[in-house]
């Protein structure tokens, strides 16, 4: 016994440490602006960890989906580490060897072979179909909801056998962890019934019952997630194709992850909606039709097919995007726990291979199979390396995606790289012309080269496509800003802000008007608003400082140049700005020193000012 589990763990951790390296490219990875913006660089509730933002994650959604437990391991590692990629790449990896761990245990508690064990649990773990849920940092969401999905499927498996309700009560609590992690964890009582099954070979009626509290999770936790998706237009699709053609997107889809499993073809971030279906799209049915009766056939009184079988269909189905396809209708990450079923099929039918005569032929194939998926995988993490790397491969695939390029428009700007960046959004406009996304962005990169009008023209264009797009509006905010329109730039401020009470952009704008217009107090509210949510901006708290100043609450101002030098002591500015501070307070000697100190940083000071200190 003792040495079949010493044999046991040393597959374990030659599978993690395949695993592991297999993954390692994407250490290298940065962020990317597909998503990774608002659920991370640009999510005010992450980027302090105090108590208004724990509110603010526990009570809000992100890109149409409550994922209040992945932002707040996001919150964890920016408190700690700061903004890294390397670090959340890494707790990425780590946090999918423990799903392959536990993909291991699960299957060996419900008494399947080492070899089928060992063959489903690499799968898992190498599979270039895992890359998006493990590299593409947003979907942290995968690999946590994945860990307490499984975790949970071990406690019942483990209260099955031993029946001790404890962990039939930490099988709950783990599921409810899951669903916090993502909505996709509600097929989880699907897979305990169907757990049963496969001990029993029989659904009973007591088998249901025993699953009330997992359904009624799963009920509330669907209907919630369905109205979030409507509210925030997530469910709204970029096709105009009738509900009857959509039926073959999801037999389409099946087959393609069918197919996936096996063979990883053409693996792309974006895979866009068709306008028109093309003729293979109508055969799916038929071989949905084949491979039905294929396992009807052959396997229906085999339990391993129908949990295998019914294990993948039970967590593929919620995904195929009959009745809301949203930007795409195909996605690698949909697969994360649903594979787990078509990998210990694989396993299961591999040792009949292994067993026969062809065994030295079989093991020649599946080694040298297993290398080129773990290849493929190596090279797919590197696709993820940023978002140029990302969105030109999609380019590659599919030359028309709009959103491709409209991203790929965002690296440019943040690359300084403007007439690339005008260019991918004329691509992006010309593809998608209901885009209001791209008319944004471009504005944006308008409004920087000093076009205002036509920076004005895209904004018009944005919001009318999209009344309630809070970017737009801020950016239109701040146009009529710089145009002395304040009227207008805070009926567009004001605006922004109630749609989106944490859109920081939106309090940077007003409080800016606010200065200008000398309204300070409450040009002082939109920055305290701003820095409850994210406290390491030296530009906020110099603005603040500085309507403080022209206040004359020159204690409060000071408190604020301080905190401003603190956070970028290599600013001369805000070393002239405490120097006048001092001055006024009648600390003649500090101001000279912060003068001198901002001379010798770069700024440029009033000579008289610095003789009139020392003449003192």
């Amino acid at each position: 016994m003792l040495k079949q589990l010493k044999k046991e763990w040393i597959w374990v951790a030659l599978i993690l440490v395949v695993t592991f390296i297999t993954f390692s490219p994407s250490l290298k990875n940065g962020f990317v602006n597909w998503d990774d913006d608002e659920n991370i660089t640009q999510n005010s509730n992450i980027q302090e960890l105090n108590a208004a933002n724990l509110k603010g994650i526990f009570s809000s959604t992100i890109t149409g989906g409550y994922t209040p437990l992945t932002s707040l391991t996001f919150a964890i590692e920016t408190h700690f580490f700061g903004m890294k990629p390397g670090v959340f790449h890494f707790n990425n990896i780590l946090l999918h060897l423990l799903c392959t761990l536990l993909v291991f245990i699960f299957l060996r508690k419900l008494g399947s072979s080492l070899f089928i064990t060992v063959v489903a649990t690499l799968l898992f773990g190498i599979h270039p179909m895992r890359v998006e849920s493990v590299t593409w940092i947003t979907e942290r969401k995968d690999v946590l909801y994945g860990f307490f999905y499984l975790l949970s499927l071990i406690l019942y498996v483990t209260y099955y056998k031993s029946r001790k309700r404890v962990y039939y009560f930490l099988a709950i609590f783990s599921f409810v962890f899951a669903l916090i992690s993502k909505i996709q964890a509600v097929s989880l009582p699907l897979l305990l019934l169907l757990t049963d099954f496969y001990f029993e070979k029989r659904f009973t009626l007591k088998q249901v019952w025993d699953k009330v509290p997992f359904f009624v999770l799963s009920l509330i936790t669907g209907i919630a997630g369905i109205f979030i998706l409507g509210s925030q237009g997530t469910l709204h699709t970029d096709t105009s194709l009738p509900l009857v053609q959509r039926l073959f997107i999801g037999t389409y889809s099946f087959c393609a992850y069918v197919i996936k499993a096996l063979w990883p073809y053409q693996l792309s971030a974006i895979y866009p909606v068709p306008q028109k279906l093309s003729v293979i799209f109508y055969l799916s049915p038929m071989m949905v039709i084949f491979l039905s009766g294929l396992i009807y056939r052959y396997g229906r009184h085999i339990k391993e097919v129908i949990f295998g079988t019914l294990f993948f269909l039970f967590n593929i189905v919620f995904m195929l995007q009959v009745l809301g396809a949203g930007q795409a209708f195909l996605a690698d990450r949909f697969t994360y726990i649903a594979y787990i079923g078509l990998f210990f099929l694989i396993g299961w039918a591999l040792e009949f291979l292994f067993s026969g005569k062809w065994k030295i032929y079989a093991v020649t194939g599946v080694v040298l199979y297993m290398g080129a998926l773990g290849f493929v995988t190596w090279n797919r993490t590197q696709v993820w390396k940023n978002s140029n790397t990302l969105f030109t491969d999609v380019i590659q695939k599919y030359p028309n995606s709009a959103i491709a390029f409209n991203n790929l428009g965002l690296y440019f700007r943040d690359q300084n790289q403007n007439d690339k960046a005008l260019a991918a959004y004329e691509k992006a406009i010309e593809l998608k012309p209901e885009g209001y996304l791209s008319y944004t962005n471009r504005g944006e990169v308008w409004f920087d080269q000093g076009e205002t009008e036509k920076a004005l023209t895209d904004m018009n264009r944005a919001i009318q496509l999209n009344p309630d797009y809070s970017k737009a509006l801020s950016n239109r905010g701040a146009i009529w800003g710089s145009k002395k329109e304040y009227a207008k730039a805070l009926k567009d401020l004001d605006k922004s802000i109630a749609i989106d009470n944490r859109n920081l952009k939106a309090y940077i704008n007003r409080s800016l008007v606010y200065f200008t217009m000398g309204k300070f107090d409450k040009a002082i509210q939109d920055v305290n608003s701003y820095v409850e949510m994210k406290a390491d901006n030296a530009d906020m708290f110099n603005l603040r400082a500085l309507c403080y100043s022209r206040m004359n609450n020159n204690q409060e101002a000071f408190a604020d140049f301080t905190r401003c030098i603190q956070l970028n002591p290599k600013s001369g500015a805000f070393y002239q700005n405490r120097s006048m501070v001092l001055y006024k307070m009648g600390d003649k000697p500090g101001a000279l020193r912060d003068i001198l100190k901002a001379q010798e940083l770069g700024a440029k000071v009033d000579q008289g000012y610095v003789e009139m200190l020392k003449s003192r």
